[in-house]
């Protein structure tokens, strides 16, 4: 079977046999085909995990720079998300709030330069940033 790359990133996105079938025009069976082939699990499966299984699952480290990738369900402009009970978590809001016990304030983004980075100790909330932004101004002088 021809593996559509199509298929697979809304396989990847999170969505399931029939949404993919409506968006693209296939139809459920070769959606599904697919997701087997390729080896992802059912939407059902996968949204019946908790948030903390989900993280287990889906947050892989990677081999240098204790970075860790996220190989779950992202969104509709990539950032990865947790879905539990029909509602969706930011996975790097996750990583903080495991990181440091407290819900954060604003978006929370990675302080690595490594795309789609979800490690635990790579993630930083608002004021974090702007407390990192006006240290290196006060080391380096000027914006960064």
């Amino acid at each position: 079977m021809i593996v559509r790359s199509d298929v697979v990133a809304l396989i990847r996105d999170g969505l399931s046999d029939r949404a993919i079938a409506r968006e693209l025009g296939v139809s459920r069976r070769t959606a599904g085909t697919i997701r087997r082939t390729v080896g992802a699990p059912s939407v059902r499966e996968v949204y019946a995990l908790t948030p903390d299984q989900m993280w287990d699952r889906y947050a892989q480290p990677t081999y240098t720079g204790g970075h860790m990738d996220w190989t779950g369900p992202t969104n509709h402009s990539g950032v990865p998300i947790v879905k539990s009970c029909h509602v969706s978590y930011s996975a790097r809001g996750m990583a903080f709030r495991r990181r440091y016990g407290r819900d954060p304030v604003g978006y929370v983004r990675a302080t690595c330069d490594r795309k789609g980075c979800v490690a635990e100790e790579h993630v930083a909330d608002a004021p974090m940033r702007a407390e990192l932004n006006a240290q290196y101004n006060a080391i380096f002088g000027g914006a960064r």
